[in-house]
């Protein structure tokens, strides 16, 4: 599928590099008053609250400390607040989703599908971004073409992480061009 093209046809403004995420999507009818209106509020709270934020505050002051290492702490807690999880059954709480598909490309603000979905429809999704540490990240996104879609509502922190994402999709496409040459 030529979707370089079809993006610029649509007028869409980012380069699409190939990336494949797992997403897990449902169709919803609104943006605002759907099923999924609270796990998206709670997952971006989530991303912007306990640990995370403590982390974000100590780096704006003068920390003398290793980030690297302080970053690896916080994700062995992480772990350690899911096998914790495990161990006592507590579930995720999170909402079960329909469509399970996989991306071809992506870019900033654009997912390309493997498998085709309705034109037009609205969905919600969670994909797990494959980023340091790994981000469950909710979103809702909006059918251009069959195969390619607008993330049209992300929270702030998720759309830096999934910028993030697209940028090493990209210099991995250009470090393996320039092996190729």
């Amino acid at each position: 599928m030529e979707f370089i093209q079809q993006c610029k046809d649509l007028n869409i403004q980012s380069r699409i590099i190939p990336g494949i995420l797992s997403l897990e999507l449902s169709e919803v009818q609104d943006l605002e008053d759907n099923p999924f209106t609270q796990e998206y509020v709670k997952l971006n709270q989530k991303e912007e609250g306990g640990i995370e934020k403590w982390l974000k505050l100590s780096k704006g002051r003068d920390y003398d400390g290793d980030e690297v290492m302080l970053e690896l702490l916080l994700e062995i807690y992480k772990k350690l607040e899911k096998i914790e999880q495990k161990l006592f059954e507590k579930s995720s709480n999170l909402k079960s989703l329909e469509i399970f598909i996989c991306t071809h490309s992506v870019g900033h603000g654009v997912l390309c599908l493997q498998s085709a979905l309705k034109e037009g429809g609205l969905y919600y999704g969670r994909m797990d971004l494959p980023v340091f540490p790994n981000r469950l990240v909710p979103f809702f996104m909006q059918m251009l073409t069959p195969y390619i879609g607008k993330i049209v509502k992300m929270g702030g922190a998720h759309i830096k992480n999934y910028d993030g994402y697209v940028v090493e999709c990209e210099r991995i496409q250009i470090r393996s061009q320039k092996g190729e040459s």
